[in-house]
């Protein structure tokens, strides 16, 4: 019973707080109000002594604004209408277009890509006579950063073209439609490098917690016992770090430099914005928020056409997801792809280069 009476009594404490607060509030904004209409009456109606008046008056409102702002945030804390946490994590975006919009996209998105990569430059280079077999490291890296920059122009095109019909959405700031917005990086709630550096950290501990789930699960399927056949048929299938190998093994910096290009700034933004701002974004039309991340990420993955990463790059793809969900800005997942990306090539290239490549377990040493 004096448990029960002792939490009574704090939650009344409380309710009367926060009362004293709004009431507190409400003077604070009726009694600056009327000291500004008196000023405005009484100040002197010529000249810059006006205009100073005027100016002071006005400042003041401002601050003392800002401290009835303050004042009723407390208040509302304190009556829980302050929602936060996971409740960010779990807001819908207004989805203008349908179901057919977003699959058209994704279509065109995967024809413009295969097009642009498979078909459009080995046709041109087939009428210029040109070898691309025959090509130096550099210059597959070279050709690779090429066929990169035109299929991001076309993707992001693709996406543009389906979402044009409903601009005025788009384009009004407050339904966070592809925000890209550099102000504030730091800023508590929703810094977009702060969450940047946060998800990053994340996606080490999810990764490490994945792989040793995956490898416990492997070793009780097997009963502890691999077997080769099985180890085999895991390194021979394809991964996201394979096409890059041959290139970043070449001894010029050229080729290092364009493959970082393509895989820290090009790959990050056409995917963060087909990926997160684009279909992300208009799943939540269908599903909840935490849903339309983990549908995402799992196309996300397969996109990749890399089946030996294909559990890494979901999990990678839920830390981006989540990532955007709670920021509203595609700077904060660009930032965390641009970092894993080019985090592990670097450590890749200095495996290769220091004979360590074999004991990380690198493919094909």
């Amino acid at each position: 019973r004096r448990v029960g009476a002792a939490s009574m009594a704090a939650t009344a404490s409380m309710a009367a707080a926060s009362r004293r607060a709004r009431a507190l509030g409400d003077r604070c904004q009726l009694q600056c109000q009327r000291r500004l209409n008196q000023r405005r009456v009484c100040a002197p109606r010529a000249g810059s002594d006006d205009r100073d008046t005027r100016s002071k008056s006005e400042d003041e409102l401002t601050v003392s604004q800002a401290s009835i702002d303050a004042i009723k945030a407390r208040a509302r804390v304190a009556d829980g209408d302050l929602k936060v946490g996971l409740d960010d994590y779990r807001e819908k975006w207004r989805v203008p277009w349908s179901g057919a919009t977003v699959a058209l996209g994704l279509v065109g998105w995967c024809v413009s890509f295969v097009g642009v990569a498979a078909i459009g430059f080995p046709l041109a280079l087939s009428r210029a006579h040109i070898d691309p077999s025959a090509f130096t490291p550099v210059e597959q890296a070279e050709y690779l950063l090429a066929v990169q920059v035109v299929e991001t122009v076309v993707s992001l095109s693709v996406v543009y073209a389906c979402v044009s019909r409903h601009l005025d959405v788009v384009k009004d700031a407050k339904n966070d439609w592809f925000t890209i917005d550099f102000s504030e990086p730091f800023e508590s709630e929703k810094g977009w490098a702060k969450y940047g550096l946060l998800g990053y950290g994340t996606t080490f501990l999810v990764l490490a917690a994945t792989s040793f789930a995956m490898e416990a699960v492997d070793n009780a399927q097997r009963s502890g016992a691999p077997s080769a056949a099985a180890n085999q048929i895991a390194e021979q299938a394809p991964g996201t770090i394979d096409g890059v190998l041959p290139l970043i093994q070449s001894d010029d910096p050229t080729a290092l430099v364009a493959v970082l290009t393509v895989t820290s700034v090009l790959a990050p933004l056409l995917e963060e914005v087909v990926f997160r701002g684009f279909l992300l974004a208009s799943l939540t039309k269908w599903l909840p928020t935490p849903g339309a991340v983990l549908f995402s990420s799992v196309l996300f993955g397969l996109a990749h056409l890399a089946p030996r990463d294909f559990v890494e790059l979901v999990v990678l793809g839920m830390v981006l997801g989540f990532s955007y969900a709670r920021t509203r800005n595609l700077l904060t997942p660009m930032m965390i792809h641009s970092l894993w990306n080019s985090g592990v090539l670097i450590v890749v290239a200095a495996a290769i280069k220091g004979g360590f490549a074999k004991e990380l377990g690198i493919p094909g040493f």
